[in-house]
Parts: structure tokens; C-alpha cells; sequence
């Protein structure tokens, strides 16, 4: 018993060492979607991670929500519009929905099966045993979304609708950040010094962004209602650290 304890605190305190490790500098990673069985070698740069030409999602898409009857009954916290109502009808900069109802649309959604049979086989050999003691963590988003920190050990933003422009900080940025900067837009703070890297990512592409980065995102055409999932997947240091939370509620 004590030599599993043993090996359990070391296994902890190694998680620990890699989950505190940040790369202090602007730098991407981009692969195809055939190249997936790189990305094992590539998380261990812990630099974002461009996957292009990967399925796209059949759900949280516009035509998902037309066709659906779930949306058309679904009216997030007693809201007076059904959720296709504030997503066709442009309703859509009103809805603040915290994380809980965020998760709860993504698994209504279909969302999870879809991450499932797409990369659940992917990060097989990465997550070994946790992928059933750590389950992902999905959440649906609607329209921009202002900034928040990436507390998970990798998170997966996927834009199901519409382009996006991801706005992304390396964590020293962090440091430079002053007052109430969560959910804020990087181009509105009056910090000169803030430097941030945009990265456009189009249905049918996926960006893996470490543990500590920060991150927001805007439609990339004016006037478009981008839909968003983000999935985060946790080592047992990132879900004690995180609590089961993001940057944002």
C-alpha cells in the first residue's frame, strides 16, 4: 500500500512540474488532420496547436438549430426567447450563460458525441487511464467572447459556425494585465504593452491551447453569430487547480 502511495505522489508531483511549464514566446503549432498522430510529441512543446481539415461538427450549426426541436424549446434561464430565437435572430449579445448551462448545451447539443468518435480515439494514447477518471469538459458558446484563462492542462476551441478570430496570450501577459481584465476584449485595454498573437480558425479546424494561456475571440465577418465549442481536457493537477472552471462564469 505504501509503494502505490509512493508512486501516486510521484505521479502527482511530475504532473505538477509539466502543468506549471508555459513557454515564454509567441509560437504555433500546425498539422493536418492526417497528422494527428503527431500531436502526442507536439503537446509536449506546450505551444498552441493548429488541426486543420478535421471533421466538422454536424451540431451547434446553424442548420442544426433550425432543424432540431430542442432549440426551438430551450429557453436559457427563463428567457423569453427560445434558444434558436436569440441565436437566428440575432438576440445573441444579451445571452451571458455561466459555465454550468454553457456544459449543459453541449451535452444536449449532441457535442459530446460528436468529440467522442472524432478525438476521443485521437488522444487515446495521451490520457490513457484518466480519459474515464477525468471525463472532457464541453461547453457551447454563442457570438465573442471576451478574455479568460485556460485552466485545463489543454483546451479545444472549435468553432462549428462561422470564423473566428482567436486573440491569444502567452501567460507572462498576465503579469501586465491591471483592474477587472476577465471577459474583456485585448484591443479595449489600455495596456500598451499587452502583446497578443490572432489566429483565424474556420469550421473544420480545431486550436489546442495549453494550461495558464488566455484567450478571446470575435466573428471574423461583421455581423456574423459565430458558434463555438471549447472541450477542456484535465490532468488531475489542472482539475484540482481549476475546480472544474475556466476563466470566465
Amino acid at each position: 500500500m505504501l509503494v502505490v502511495l509512493l508512486i501516486i505522489a510521484v505521479l502527482f508531483f511530475l504532473g505538477a512540474l509539466l502543468y506549471k511549464q508555459s513557454i515564454q514566446e509567441y509560437r504555433i503549432n500546425q498539422i493536418e488532420w492526417e497528422q494527428r498522430h503527431q500531436l502526442d510529441a507536439l503537446f509536449e512543446e506546450r505551444v498552441p496547436v493548429v488541426v486543420r481539415n478535421m471533421p466538422s461538427s454536424p451540431v451547434w450549426t446553424h442548420e442544426d438549430v433550425i432543424a432540431r426541436e430542442f432549440y426551438g424549446k430551450e429557453r436559457p434561464h427563463g428567457s423569453p426567447e427560445t434558444l434558436r430565437e436569440i441565436i437566428m435572430g440575432g438576440q445573441y449579445k444579451g445571452a451571458i450563460w455561466d459555465q454550468t448551462y454553457r456544459a449543459r448545451i453541449f451535452e444536449s447539443a449532441g457535442a459530446a458525441i460528436w468529440f467522442d468518435k472524432i478525438w476521443a480515439p485521437v488522444l487515446a494514447g495521451t490520457r490513457g487511464w484518466l480519459a474515464g477518471l477525468l471525463p472532457p469538459v464541453g461547453e457551447c458558446f454563442i457570438g465573442d467572447q471576451g478574455l479568460m484563462e485556460l485552466k485545463a492542462n489543454w483546451t479545444l476551441i472549435v468553432p462549428s459556425e462561422g470564423a473566428i478570430i482567436v486573440n491569444v496570450l502567452n501567460p507572462k501577459e498576465k503579469a501586465t494585465l491591471t483592474g477587472n481584465w476577465l471577459g474583456a476584449k485585448p484591443e479595449k485595454l489600455t495596456n500598451g504593452n499587452l502583446q497578443y498573437i490572432d489566429i483565424i480558425v474556420r469550421p473544420g479546424t480545431g486550436l489546442w491551447v495549453p494550461a495558464h494561456w488566455l484567450v478571446a475571440w470575435e466573428a471574423k465577418e461583421e455581423g456574423s453569430v459565430p458558434l463555438v465549442m471549447t472541450v477542456a481536457i484535465h490532468n488531475p493537477v489542472s482539475w484540482l487547480v481549476s475546480g472544474r472552471k475556466q476563466g470566465v462564469k
